[in-house]
């Protein structure tokens, strides 16, 4: 039995030729010579009674030139039928859930056709014009009063020897709401031509209702039928997917959202060396309907057990990786089937699957695919998943797709060319560096590349083993002449190339040498250590440092400590005596090939001695060494108990000061002295830094002054016994009257006697005081005597 059914699920009872064309389509077969068969065939809704007494016999097709619309001849086509031309709407194997049935009816006639009459470059058209379609269409307006023509274009015959494409498969048009619709029904070309599929407006032709049908062919152009709003060629039948044909395969897909009748035209366009030369039209009505069982519920697919959430899988080229696809249907048979996109035929790696498989409720299959170096560049691959059940009155299905796109292997790092060794004068060394690990897994090999001044390099070596860190390359004679430059690319398993490394010449090595090391400050630490602070190396072949250590006016330098972290740039040195000795320092750096530095930049610290003179402290300190551009200044900054520091001066040329403006109130002095570096040298390094001293105590010796009388007469002067002290840092003062009573004591040194007693005033009279007072280096002192008191 044929595969293909058309359904219709609406009946109606009326006069014959008066409605219920749902199809059709002309042929014209080409027999050799001027021979040729006209085809005709016709689907209409079935009826009580034999087929031929419903159907016209004959009919009439015409055959016009395309252009002019001239008629060149028509011919009377009879009809003839058979059983395998009933279509019913359901399977064999399927009860009558949905009743119905379509018929085909087939007009054929042998005819001549002279290509000497035939001859027209603008080729011809054949034709055939019937009314009426069925009244319950829901895409167009008026359908009652639509007709159908039907309508297939020819070539030159002369020039052109050529049969029209034809259809295999009779339609499949009974689709159900919310269930993925495939079908194809195979047109063939017996010329070999290249058929392209679309979908292109119904024609409705000139006939009606009143005139249903003609005996005469009638010339074109012919009108089209007009689709309702929402409809249209791009989408005949609307759904989640609405109604589409494959442009190159002619595969019909749909996903319907709502039961009707709808009608579309397939458009077969035929090209021969990429020429258009004839084109046939294929009527059709598509019946959609809710149908009793219910689809596949899902496909479901995943990658290491995990679902894939997002169309496309991204897999690495080096690995191997499976996927499971599994379907359910609950209530049938299910099958399954994986088919994959376009591959190019040049590809050898492919996945290995079952493209069928088939389970009862549930069903599963597994697509593995092994990466491999070629498919790095292909573009991302699609995967169709197609679940199918065994239901009624069709099988129905669901389709997903996803994407395998495979990432291409990582590229291997560049690596630097940190240094080389000459020899000879003709044989150099370069060292170098590799920023990947040794057990990289997808390292081929470097390249090394070799020129002169930047130009015309070629390949001179290949190294497969990572481990090794050098290139030796006996050929660079007068290398002190010619400027032999290198680079290097590194390669994976896959060939891409990877960064570029930097270059490196002869000429520059030649030139040089690790730079001179600068120190950023020696500087006093806490007042027992020194810290030494540099400046990171930009040299991209760094090694060491060595830090050298000496007193000042020492040339000997020893090493202090060696550094193997380029981003190691302080020390802190406590093996020191801060307060008696000055330490110079300096930076030396060895680079990878073993080139050490000259000797860098001499930094020293400053070590502040002073003496405390009467009323007056004398600073002295040995000059900051170590920055390019000297010292902007010598700040002298001073404390005391009670006051925090603060510049006081600074130092004069001599690197001396004397501070006469000391707080008498104080007898203990902190100094240190804070050096400013001087930004004063064009192309020397400049880092805004500071240097201190060590931090000296200067005590000076505490004095007192007495007076022997004061006026306690409200004046607002002298009223009150007041004693001065300088430097003294504790004091007692009692005062005592003539009767030994004690009128007035205190501990506060910068206290005064307002000449009263228990709050009352005392009379005018000789006092006696003794005051002990201390000073801030730890003298005791006591002193006594009396005063008079005056009104």
């Amino acid at each position: 039995m044929k595969t293909a059914l058309f359904y219709v699920l609406i009946f109606c009872s009326i006069s014959v030729g008066a409605t219920h064309l749902v199809g059709g389509m002309i042929e014209l077969k080409w027999n050799g010579g001027d021979s040729y068969t006209i085809r005709v065939k016709v689907l209409r809704d079935c009826e009580n009674g034999n087929p031929g007494a419903y159907f016209d016999d004959p009919i009439t097709v015409g055959i016009f030139e395309k252009g002019t619309n001239a008629k060149k001849a028509e011919f009377s086509l009879n009809f003839f039928s058979n059983n395998d031309d009933t279509l019913s709407f359901t399977g064999e194997n399927c009860a009558n859930i949905i009743t119905g049935c379509t018929h085909i009816a087939t007009y054929s006639k042998n005819v001549t056709l002279n290509s000497n009459v035939y001859n027209s470059n603008n080729g011809y058209y054949l034709s055939w014009q019937r009314c009426c379609r069925n009244g319950i269409i829901n895409n167009i307006i008026n359908p009652n009063d639509a007709s159908m023509a039907l309508y297939t274009e020819v070539p030159n015959l002369k020039t052109v020897k050529n049969s029209s494409p034809r259809y295999i498969n009779n339609p499949v048009t009974l689709l159900c709401v919310s269930n993925l619709f495939e079908y194809n029904m195979n047109f063939v070309d017996d010329d070999g031509d290249v058929l392209k599929y679309s979908f292109i407006n119904p024609l409705n032709g000139d006939l009606n209702r009143d005139q249903p049908t003609s005996v005469i062919a009638r010339p074109g152009p012919y009108s089209s039928v007009v689709y309702k709003p929402g409809y249209s060629n791009a989408g005949p039948i609307q759904g989640s997917l609405p109604l589409e044909i494959n442009e190159t395969t002619g595969l019909i897909k749909c996903n319907p959202s709502t039961p009707g009748v709808y009608v579309a035209s397939i458009l077969v366009e035929e090209f021969r060396f990429g020429v258009k030369i004839g084109e046939v039209r294929l009527e059709l009505q598509f019946s959609v309907t809710i149908c009793p069982n219910n689809p596949p519920l899902s496909s479901v697919t995943t990658f290491n057990d995990q679902l894939i959430l997002e169309d496309t899988v991204r897999i690495p080229v080096y690995e191997e990786v499976c996927f499971k696809i599994r379907g359910i249907d609950i209530e049938d048979s299910v099958y399954l089937s994986v088919r994959m996109g376009d591959l190019d035929s040049s590809i050898t790696s492919r996945p290995v699957f079952d493209s069928l498989v088939a389970g009862v409720k549930s069903v599963q299959t597994t697509v593995c695919w092994k990466g491999t170096c070629e498919l790095e560049d292909i573009a991302p691959v699609p995967f169709y998943v197609n679940l199918k059940d065994n239901g009624c009155p069709i099988a129905r299905s669901v389709e997903t797709k996803f994407y395998v796109k495979f990432t291409p292997m990582p590229k291997v790092p560049s690596t630097d060319l940190l240094c080389m060794t000459l020899a000879n004068f003709k044989e150099t060394t370069v060292y170098l560096g590799d920023s990947s690990e040794p057990k990289d897994p997808f390292f081929a090999y470097y390249l090394v590349f070799r020129g002169i001044n930047n130009a015309n390099y070629q390949i001179i070596d290949t190294l497969y083993n990572k481990v090794s860190r050098l290139i030796f390359d006996p050929n660079t004679p007068d290398y002190h002449k010619i400027n032999y430059t290198y680079y290097m690319v590194g390669v994976n398993q896959c060939g891409d190339l990877g960064q570029t490394s930097d270059t490196l010449g002869t000429f520059e090595q030649l030139e040089f040498i690790p730079q001179k090391q600068f120190l950023k400050f020696v500087s006093v630490e806490n007042n027992k250590a020194i810290e030494i602070n540099w400046p990171q190396t930009p040299e991209r072949d760094f090694a060491k440092y060595f830090l050298y250590k000496t007193t000042n006016g020492n040339p000997s330098f020893e090493t202090l400590k060696v550094f193997e972290s380029i981003t190691d740039t302080t020390f802190l040195d406590t093996a020191v005596d801060v307060a008696n000795t000055s330490y110079c320092y300096h930076l030396v750096m060895l680079d990878t090939c073993e080139n050490m530095g000259p000797q860098g930049k001499i930094a020293c610290s400053m070590v502040l001695k002073g003496t405390a003179q009467k009323f007056k402290n004398a600073l002295s300190f040995n000059a900051y060494e170590g920055w390019s551009g000297g010292v902007e200044e010598y700040r002298i900054m001073r404390a005391d108990p009670a006051t925090p520091y603060a510049k006081v001066g600074n130092a004069n040329s001599s690197l001396r000061y004397l501070d006469e403006e000391l707080n008498f109130n104080e007898g203990l002095f902190y100094y240190y002295i804070y050096a400013k570096e001087q930004n004063g040298l064009t192309n020397a390094p400049f880092f805004d830094a500071y240097s201190v001293s060590n931090t000296i105590e200067l005590y000076q010796p505490p004095n007192l002054y007495v007076p022997n009388a004061f006026t306690a007469n409200g004046d607002g002067l002298n009223d009150k016994f007041q004693w001065v002290p300088v430097f003294v840092k504790d004091l007692e003062v009692r005062i005592y009257n003539r009767w030994g009573e004690t009128v007035f004591e205190s501990k506060d040194k910068l206290a005064q006697w307002d000449a009263t007693y228990k709050g009352s005033p005392v009379q005018e009279d000789v006092y006696f005081y003794i005051i002990s007072y201390t000073g801030y280096e730890g003298t005791q002192k006591s002193t006594s005597g009396s005063f008079t008191l005056l009104r």
